[in-house]
């Protein structure tokens, strides 16, 4: 390995890719997980499984697993860090819940969320789409099956939402990150790579998604590839996010940051194939395939892809949800939930969590108050329990929720409050009748209340920098005025790439 464009493309090459068995057309393909021309991209199927791997290196870099198990890194990175939780009963990932010296402690970061640091995966996901990019253009319009034109614009929109969702997803990690762009056919050529500014990174994510939309349709022909795979609502949704990361960035001095995240949401909205469905439908909402679903990461046992006795939702349950299951990892910030939600009608204070154990509440929203996403292999002894629930990432009430985010910033409070109270009404709320001084907060904390334990807390935090205030005060402002808040980055990655440099918070502290 001696560089890292050889790392990008030859940890593709080397790794071993789990079939994505989902959709009828698309995720019932076997991933190809080479990219040399002379053995594939010989016609529409060769171009599919490609697809069919890059949202298969997606789902696996979302479910990374640490020392001490779990298959949780989305959740983790997320939520565990974001106050959601009291306790995490796995030593590793405890560390994150608790924060302050526990997360700063470099030997223990170094030894044990060493998985957490390595940002890998998502470039295994980015050089997948590269290849793409890269060869579908070249296959000739006798080897579709379909109408050539249109499948070619869908896969390669779909490859360009991949590499920009990743490159997203790191800058909110790690901040600048190195930029690969192109499939290198002679990597082993190729020099180490710095790290791009983090405000260039963004940049290109939008010029990618500027790309896709024209390429990307609305609907889908096939409903079982329905959210699961990305369209033009996912492009929306995702340039609405990196729009309101860059303000982050820009510090609130370019306007149109703002403004354009929410002409994104407009565009989701106006498209009218999304709405906010009826609390009594929540558990078809968590499951996934929703009509509020906008983007998401395919879990489901109907393809086979669900988390037997694994992953975060498992985790979080236990009997009468998972029969059999005396104990679970995840106990609840109960101080938290209190907080934030002080009017008890709402519908989520009751859906969402079980308070028989009241100083342990179970959290319920991805099984059902009902269990009705719980599914057994075995039913005759309720064995190998899983969770039939997608991971959400984008849906219509975190875009509405977003756009009077950025509403409130720019002080179009009538714009904020109509979004703000949508979301509410759902839920069995009046409308908000506080002071507009205070909208931003609420809107903050009606984030929290929605997208409880969704992976959306930490970054909202961050990116509302309510960090310093939050999480009873752990943090800090110096902490979080030195970038703190990015994670550092993996001791592996500066072995073979001599021109990476570490954060500036870890320098020193990770060796």
């Amino acid at each position: 390995m001696n560089s890292a464009k050889y790392l990008l493309i030859m940890s593709l090459t080397l790794s071993w890719l789990t079939t994505l068995t989902g959709c009828k057309k698309l995720l019932d393909q076997d991933p190809i997980n080479s990219p040399y021309n002379d053995v594939f991209w010989k016609d529409e199927k060769d171009a599919l499984q490609s697809l069919a791997g890059g949202y298969a290196l997606l789902r696996r870099a979302m479910t990374t697993n640490t020392d001490f198990g779990g298959y949780m890194s989305h959740f983790s990175y997320g939520d565990l860090t974001a106050n959601e939780f009291s306790s995490f009963e796995q030593y590793d990932l405890d560390f994150l819940v608790k924060g302050g010296k526990g997360f700063s402690m470099a030997s223990f970061i170094g030894d044990y969320l060493g998985n957490y640091q390595d940002w890998t995966p998502y470039y295994k996901v980015i050089t997948q789409s590269n290849i793409i990019l890269h060869n579908v253009p070249a296959i000739p319009d006798n080897k579709f099956k379909n109408d050539p034109q249109q499948t070619r614009n869908k896969i390669m929109g779909e490859a360009l939402f991949l590499r920009a969702y990743s490159y997203f997803y790191m800058v909110r990690l790690w901040g600048d990150v190195p930029l690969v762009t192109a499939y290198d056919e002679d990597p082993a050529k190729a020099q180490p790579i710095p790290r791009t500014s983090e405000k260039i990174i963004l940049d290109s994510c939008i010029r990618d998604l500027q790309r896709a939309i024209p390429l990307l349709t609305w609907d889908y022909k096939d409903g079982a590839e329905k959210n699961v795979r990305a369209n033009r609502g996912a492009a929306y949704a995702l340039m609405a996010h990196v729009y309101m990361w860059k303000d982050f960035l820009n510090k609130g001095t370019v306007r149109t940051d703002l403004t354009n995240a929410i002409n994104a949401v407009n565009e989701v909205q106006n498209s009218a194939k999304y709405r906010l469905i009826d609390t009594s439908r929540f558990a078809t909402l968590f499951q996934g395939k929703s009509d509020e679903g906008i983007f998401e990461i395919n879990m489901q046992v109907a393809q086979n892809e669900q988390q037997t006795e694994s992953g975060f939702y498992y985790k979080c349950l236990m009997e009468p949800y998972i029969k059999g299951k005396t104990s679970m990892n995840g106990r609840l910030n109960r101080d938290l939930i209190t907080d934030i939600y002080k009017d008890k009608s709402d519908f989520r204070y009751r859906y969402f969590f079980d308070f028989t154990l009241e100083a342990n509440p179970i959290l319920t929203k991805y099984a059902g108050r009902n269990s009705e996403n719980i599914f057994y292999k075995d039913l005759s002894n309720y064995t190998q329990a899983a969770v039939n629930a997608n991971i959400i990432v984008f849906r219509y009430a975190d875009l509405l929720l977003l756009r009077a985010e950025a509403n409130a910033k720019l002080q179009d409070f009538g714009m904020a409050r109509n979004d703000l109270n949508e979301v509410r009404k759902r839920s069995g709320l009046s409308a908000y009748a506080g002071n507009d001084a205070d909208l931003y907060t609420e809107v903050f904390r009606e984030r929290s209340r929605e997208l409880y334990c969704e992976a959306s807390r930490w970054y909202d935090l961050v990116r509302t920098g309510f960090l310093k205030t939050e999480k009873d005060g752990s943090f800090g402002t110096d902490r979080y005025n030195q970038e703190g808040w990015k994670w550092p980055i993996g001791r592996s990655l500066f072995l073979n790439n001599y021109v990476l440099k570490q954060n500036k918070f870890w320098e020193g502290k990770v060796n």
